[in-house]
């Protein structure tokens, strides 16, 4: 009824008045039916124009005048603006991004306007905001404080530069170490070395108050893993072996030691030759830290503004484990007022991206991705199940269109197509706020 045009409603009404008074002779039959007539036809002025229709969702502000949302029949609640398309703007409710929301293009320009809107609108429904944002991108800080600004919170932004060496380093652990390894797609081989290795890594630092990350590079080396998987090692120029150590640290060392010693010889070797250039690359690591730094849990607990630039495909995998671990360690809806956006490589597997999007989901955080117009085949495989929303960038012979996309819902009860223009970005007045920023 609430489709049809006033010409429609008006003569249903007759028809139905018409009937009401030829059933004259049944009591209280046509005074009920002539009132329920009444009632629908007022009820088209009165709500049905006021309904909106998809592909956007009703604004908060306008269902505060009395419109409501056509698709779930209640006061509009949108609070999230995407982006301006041909019918008017798009809204859409925080519940429906954190359904999974997913970028594409090839213009880094492009998922830099990407990236600040989606801040913008973090800002504007009061949440936090983490930007993982890709290697070769000049630092985003000063111009996520643009648009910070006006909310009042360019102060918030903090950077966390792991090309440099931050004053505060990022906090990992072991297990995002594993994690990223494993994501790397270095092989299953790899990944069973490194399994076996952290454990052994672990104890040592533990014992001896040493780096693990420097560790992690020494017992790679061909001639320490040999020694190692004999039951002898060196620290400090000092031999140690299971055999001449105390018989509790003799056990203890021999038990960590088994998992190594039980892949086979030839994996192990393959597996320590593909360890070897990635843990050059750990020991030389200022940026992050494996006993103290920043905690991304309580960044997003706290809920401010964090922009990452990692220094590589491992310290991308690194901080996206670390950033899966701390959601998943979350109670659903936790981080309900959490935005994390990852510009993500297609160097790496697509699990971690699925298990980000799933851990996100659970803790009720909105999870966004970023991806190249055409995601590598193993990628594009993990992800394609995932994300209600996808947004890709418009393209011409030349090149990507700034600011403009195209959008597609998949969104239960509101699933639209629609040509999508993405408000400007802001240029930065202050260039030296990125520094600043990144001092807090």
């Amino acid at each position: 009824m609430d489709d049809a045009s006033p010409k429609t409603v008006a003569t249903q009404f007759g028809i139905a008045a018409a009937l009401s008074f030829s059933a004259m002779a049944l009591p209280f039959v046509p005074e009920a039916i002539l009132a329920y007539a009444g009632y629908r036809y007022l009820r088209h002025f009165t709500y049905g124009w006021r309904t909106w229709r998809a592909p956007a969702r009703v604004p908060l502000h306008l269902g505060r005048r009395g419109y409501r949302d056509a698709t779930t029949r209640r006061r509009g609640d949108a609070t999230w603006p995407i982006g301006l398309a041909a019918t008017g703007q798009v809204w859409l409710r925080r519940e429906d991004l954190v359904q999974g929301l997913s970028f594409f293009s090839d213009g880094p320009d492009w998922h830099s306007e990407v990236a600040a809107n989606l801040v913008f609108g973090a800002c504007l429904n009061r949440m936090g905001a983490i930007v993982v944002q890709s290697t070769a991108a000049d630092m985003m800080t000063a111009q996520l404080a643009e648009v910070a600004r006006p909310f009042g919170r360019d102060g918030e932004i903090r950077a966390v530069d792991l090309r440099q060496a931050p004053r505060q380093p990022l906090l990992i652990s072991t297990a995002n170490l594993a994690d990223a390894i494993a994501d790397l797609r270095l092989g299953p081989e790899a990944s069973a070395v490194n399994r076996a290795l952290l454990p052994i890594i672990e104890m040592l630092a533990s014992r001896y108050r040493k780096s693990a990350l420097d560790l992690y590079q020494a017992f790679t080396d061909e001639t320490a893993f040999k020694r190692l998987l004999s039951g002898e090692y060196e620290i400090d120029r000092k031999n140690v072996s299971a055999d001449t150590a105390s018989s509790a640290d003799g056990a203890a060392f021999r038990a960590v030691l088994k998992p190594l010693k039980e892949i086979p010889k030839d994996q192990r070797e393959t597996g320590r030759k593909a360890l070897v250039a990635h843990a050059g690359e750990l020991a030389a690591l200022t940026s992050v830290s494996l006993t103290n730094g920043l905690d991304l849990k309580k960044a997003l607990l706290a809920g401010g503004l964090v922009c990452i630039r990692p220094s590589s495909p491992l310290t991308t995998a690194l901080v996206i484990a670390r950033c899966t671990e701390a959601l998943a360690s979350m109670a659903p809806g936790q981080a309900a007022h959490t935005l994390v956006h990852i510009v993500y490589p297609d160097v790496l597997s697509g699990v971690s991206a699925q298990r980000f999007r799933e851990a996100a989901a659970k803790a009720g955080a909105i999870g966004s991705l970023a991806h190249p117009a055409r995601p590598a085949h193993h990628v594009q495989k993990a992800i394609r199940k995932g994300g209600a929303l996808r947004i890709q960038s418009r393209q011409v012979k030349g090149g990507v269109i700034p600011l403009r996309g195209k959008i597609a819902s998949t969104l239960k009860d509101c699933p639209f197509d629609l040509d999508l223009g993405l408000p400007d970005l802001p240029e930065s007045n202050d260039s030296e706020m990125g520094a600043d920023a990144g001092n807090r």
